[in-house]
């Protein structure tokens, strides 16, 4: 059934709180409990009326898409991950027939945040933070991703798997903190602040984000953001029916992706299922697109809210990049594509600063960008 809802139903949905995401679960039984959410949100659907003109959804292709997302769940669970993977393929062919919102990432294409490190006018900057267990001098290679000969010290991650390594970066330092549990009082830790390097003619990289990190709660008050935060998703974004529409059909995946770790000290978690299954599936676009032209490389990327508390999922974004190029040289066990897509500047000690945020507020001064091995 193709339902036409106007935009206060849509509102009226996404008051429930049932649907508020990040969720945090009773860690019992995973595929119970998502299916339970999406049954809850399909019966939520078949009750609105349709008699709107603004936003209009197919709830047989929503249903589809959450049986998918549930089987490869269950075949995960079920010990067949090449099952659950193939489930998951085809669930993501039916999101991608209406994508929520991709975002270009280089010069030759249009988006929001234009520009590049050489006019210095890039309002896109990004933080990671790492933990150390000396207060010895570091370059920029410490706080990049883990290198490629320490696979074995990468453990589980939500979007990545045990001995792969990915580049997580965060919109805050107080993200960052929270995302790796580091006491700023106690600890050692690095930080950074870096920038993408969005000409394509340097980079040699395509680069693109998809969009995860919009909650339903985003759609109820607009304005509403935090602003010492700054988890702040544009306007026009939230209030564009296509957007809306295509909202309806990605929600089950996003509240997939969404719920609260239960115990980080357990070496599997099946909240990660689907995150990891999606990164799996990022990879696999970037090994089979073309790029702008063929010498290009592609990068994909994830933008999401933070799932590490629901207090986290309010202080910024997270976004993460995968892994997908040789090591830039012998020397050098990093990522060839990742290390031509970002430059950043040299690492600090948080525990030099008395707040996060006057040492965050440092790094956004700090002119010293460059690539690692440079």
């Amino acid at each position: 059934m193709i339902l036409d809802i106007s935009n206060s139903e849509f509102k009226n949905l996404f008051e429930d709180k049932k649907l508020f995401l990040p969720i945090r679960w009773d860690g019992y039984d995973f595929l119970h409990t998502l299916n339970g959410l999406f049954d809850y949100y399909i019966k939520k659907l078949d009750l609105l009326p349709d008699d709107g003109h603004d936003i209009r959804v197919d709830t047989k292709v929503v249903k589809r898409a959450c049986g998918l997302l549930s089987k490869a769940v269950s075949h995960y669970l079920n010990g067949f991950p090449s099952k659950a993977y193939s489930s998951f393929e085809r669930s993501m062919n039916i999101f991608m027939d209406r994508p929520l919102r991709i975002y270009q990432k280089s010069v030759t294409e249009q988006f929001e945040d234009r520009g590049n490190y050489r006019n210095n006018d890039d309002s896109l900057k990004l933080f990671r933070v790492t933990s150390v267990s000396d207060n010895r001098p570091y370059g920029r290679e410490r706080v990049f991703h883990t290198p490629y000969n320490l696979r074995s010290k990468v453990s589980t991650c939500r979007y990545s798997i045990a001995g792969y390594p990915s580049l997580y970066l965060g919109t805050s330092l107080d993200l960052c903190c929270e995302e790796i549990h580091h006491n700023p009082h106690q600890d050692f830790a690095l930080a950074s602040i870096f920038k993408l390097e969005r000409t394509v003619e340097y980079s040699n990289t395509n680069i693109q984000v998809i969009e995860l990190g919009v909650k339903p709660q985003d759609f109820l008050n607009i304005e509403r953001y935090n602003e010492r935060h700054e988890r702040r998703i544009n306007n026009s974004l939230l209030e564009n029916s296509s957007v809306r529409a295509a909202y309806l059909l990605w929600y089950p995946l996003i509240a997939a992706c969404s719920y609260i770790r239960v115990s980080k000290k357990d070496p599997f978690a099946a909240e990660y299922i689907i995150p990891q299954l999606l990164m799996q599936w990022v990879r696999c676009e970037i090994g089979s697109q073309p790029g702008i032209e063929d010498e290009y490389n592609q990068l994909i990327g994830i933008r999401y809210f933070s799932c590490a508390s629901q207090k986290a999922s309010e202080m910024g974004f997270n976004y993460v990049f995968p892994t997908s190029g040789k090591q830039k040289s012998p020397d050098l066990p990093y990522c060839s594509v990742l290390a031509k897509s970002f430059y950043l500047s040299s690492p600090v000690y948080v525990h030099e600063f008395e707040h996060l945020y006057e040492c965050e507020q440092y790094l956004r001064k700090k002119g010293d960008f460059d690539f690692i091995g440079s």
